[in-house]
């Protein structure tokens, strides 16, 4: 998605106080903008209109506005609310979160890989995939049957949509193979939503028939 269709977050940044909350929206802005590598804690207090030293309050360095891009994103897909909708059946929680995965990637491809790609084991990711096993164990499974489910479909799902959110961000910086000829006017194709549903589709049917091989 082009940048300038995104919604202009940091925009309210000189008229209302400074949040972490604030900071992190506006690193998003700026990360959708013009890159990861163009995040600097100096050019965002230039866009804040703040003090470097003033953003040090509410992030501790670099890492930790990273984290508190990841807790935005995960705050703003709401997994939990859209897995409890769905929450009759393991597998329905598992489509749900997948589908949440794919529009937040969808709406931040750049800022999407930081939280595909943030340890499991840390802050603030551990309580929200914690949150989701939970939902998947009151759907019917046992814990551990929970945490592999979850751990396969994450995997599809992050890996899968890393590469088609590099793919779209960097189509204009390089030779598009399906220039090169018909032989490869469909390897685009690879990395649709539709493919992306279809693969969710084959995960969730996969796992359901290991757990019946396990006698879960």
């Amino acid at each position: 998605m082009d940048s300038r269709q995104q919604p202009a977050r940091g925009a309210a940044a000189k008229r209302g106080s400074l949040s972490r909350t604030l900071i992190a929206d506006t690193a998003i802005e700026m990360i959708e903008a013009g890159g990861i590598e163009q995040l600097t804690m100096r050019s965002l207090a230039a866009r804040l209109d703040s003090g470097t030293m003033t953003l040090y309050t509410h992030v501790r360095n670099r890492d930790d506005l990273l984290a508190a891009v990841v807790e935005q994103l995960i705050a703003e897909m709401d997994i939990v609310g859209a897995a409890e909708r769905k929450a009759d059946t393991w597998q329905g929680v598992l489509v749900a979160t997948l589908r949440e995965y794919r529009q937040i990637a969808e709406r931040y491809p750049r800022s999407f890989e930081l939280l595909a790609l943030a340890p499991y084991d840390q802050l603030p990711i551990a309580p929200h995939l914690a949150a989701v096993v939970a939902l998947v164990e009151r759907a019917g499974l046992t814990a551990d049957a929970a945490r592999w489910a979850l751990s396969t479909a994450d995997a599809f799902a992050t890996g899968f949509l890393v590469v088609r959110a590099r793919t779209e961000t960097r189509a204009s910086t390089g030779i598009l193979a399906s220039d090169s000829g018909g032989e490869y006017r469909g390897i685009a194709a690879l990395h649709s939503a539709e493919m992306f549903d279809l693969g969710v589709e084959a995960v969730v049917l996969g796992i359901a028939a290991k757990l019946a091989l396990q006698g879960e």
